[in-house]
């Protein structure tokens, strides 16, 4: 099947955004794959954003709205209240104020019918991408969030995952076996972050997959949710040890969203991740030595050297 029948949604979920939708909106209309549909929703906002969505989706029929076009969601209620809605064979997420490169949906279309060449369109899958960084003008300021986070693109295995994500919302694109089970299943007040539960999601009950190049320009600004570090990775590695309670509330973190992630799926969970997730939580009880040695033994390791001495030294 080629990609330009495959039938692709774009969740654009905006909030006050009238300062980058411009850059954003423009990058979509520029995308060498043309063949998507835009579910615009605004989440109540109180500046131009309302009136910037409505003319575009006056001048291309392909941007529509959603359903609960100006009701306020949150950030994770408004992006899940489009994955309900959303019924495509890919699904992508897109935030206000970052500016997609033109090839972007092409490419993570390209890898994902490959997934779906392997291992079937039900089973659920998902891809990301690395991103480049931009400061609040639209300057590159950095070339590879991956490199400047420390990440490890190997890291989506459920075991990586319970511990640390590397999936950033706006680099990836689900398949429809993915969206159905996380918007049966996904409680936006529940969640620390939709992105993480969307990649544990794709980790226990399919596969997920890498694309090794920056195709969006993430925006770093003041009024980012969750951004990228300003300092160099050393010195941030410095600052992370010097600040033990930080590094405990990181790693309780990963136990509390890990007892939500079973919570929602109870038994749906396949017996291999039930059995992960399990093993997880049961070492948060274990006395020191012998819950460090439990972690490692699981996989259930950080993604960076720092982070991981972090995690030995306060987990």
């Amino acid at each position: 099947m080629g990609c330009h029948l495959v039938s692709t949604a774009v969740l654009l979920a905006a909030w006050n955004g009238s300062a980058y939708l411009p850059a954003l909106l423009d990058s979509l209309c520029a995308q060498t794959d043309p063949d998507f549909t835009v579910i615009m929703q605004d989440d109540g906002s109180t500046d131009g954003t309302p009136g910037l969505l409505q003319e575009t989706a006056g001048r291309d029929s392909r941007f529509v709205f959603g359903a609960e076009q100006g009701q306020h969601l949150g950030a994770a209620g408004n992006f899940l209240s489009l994955v309900r809605q959303a019924e495509a064979d890919y699904i992508l997420l897109c935030d206000q104020d970052d500016v997609w490169e033109p090839e972007k949906i092409a490419l993570l279309k390209q890898e994902m019918l490959s997934l779906e060449s392997r291992y079937g369109a039900n089973t659920p899958l998902l891809v990301h991408s690395d991103c480049s960084l931009i400061d609040e003008s639209g300057e590159l300021i950095g070339e590879s969030f991956f490199r400047r986070q420390g990440w490890d693109p190997a890291a989506v295995t459920l075991p990586r995952l319970l511990v640390q994500n590397n999936v950033t919302g706006c680099t990836l694109i689900m398949n429809e076996a993915l969206r159905k089970l996380v918007a049966s299943h996904a409680k936006a007040k529940e969640l620390f972050m939709h992105d993480w539960f969307i990649a544990l999601t794709a980790a226990a009950f399919g596969h997920i997959s890498f694309v090794d190049r920056p195709l969006t320009r993430y925006r770093q600004h003041g009024d980012n949710t969750i951004g990228a570090s300003t300092q160099p990775l050393l010195i941030r590695a410095f600052s992370a040890l010097r600040n033990g309670k930080a590094a405990k509330r990181r790693i309780l973190l990963t136990y509390t969203h890990t007892a939500v992630f079973k919570k929602l799926y109870g038994d749906e969970l396949p017996a291999p991740a039930q059995k992960t997730v399990d093993d997880y939580l049961a070492t948060r009880h274990m006395w020191k030595i012998r819950r460090v040695l439990a972690v490692r033994r699981m996989d259930c390791v950080m993604q960076s050297p720092v982070t991981r001495l972090g995690q030995i030294l306060f987990g």
